[in-house]
């Protein structure tokens, strides 16, 4: 509409959008929706995500971050030309080094990047971590990052 210089307000927007009916079935694994989610779980959760960004000549680069929730506090960040799963996976193991005053995250939320893969499933799993990816079209599940 707004294309073809038609102003609507957000109400006449909401009018004539479909609903989509929430699943109430049993393979629901829990009824706590994301935001509360978030809000009880802030000091286990970390989220990770890449940021593309461009050097003096144009070039692209990646940064890797990890940042808790909790304190909003950036846990690791590294910088790379070319991410695969291998680097990320590094980045995740030099992340969470087993140390007695830092516990690791109960829960890891990334989005569905092809950079995270078997490797970074793997280790974090073996440091008991749950991965949470975020659902598709929906950018204010991994917001903090």
């Amino acid at each position: 509409m707004l294309k073809l210089d038609i102003k609507v307000s957000k109400r006449t927007v909401q009018k004539y959008m479909l609903q989509t009916p929430q699943p109430k079935s049993a393979e629901h694994k829990s009824n706590q929706t994301w935001s509360p989610f978030l809000h009880n779980h802030a000091h286990q959760v970390w989220a990770c995500d890449f940021l593309p960004v461009y050097d003096l000549f144009f070039r692209s680069l990646f940064i890797f971050f990890i940042i808790e929730l909790g304190t909003r506090r950036v846990v690791h960040f590294n910088v790379t030309r070319h991410p695969t799963d291998e680097w990320a996976a590094q980045q995740l193991r030099e992340a969470t080094p087993y140390r007695q005053d830092r516990q690791p995250p109960r829960f890891l939320i990334r989005d569905n990047d092809s950079k995270f893969g078997t490797n970074f499933a793997r280790v974090a799993e073996s440091s008991s971590i749950e991965i949470l990816r975020t659902p598709y079209k929906t950018p204010r599940a991994n917001a903090f990052c």
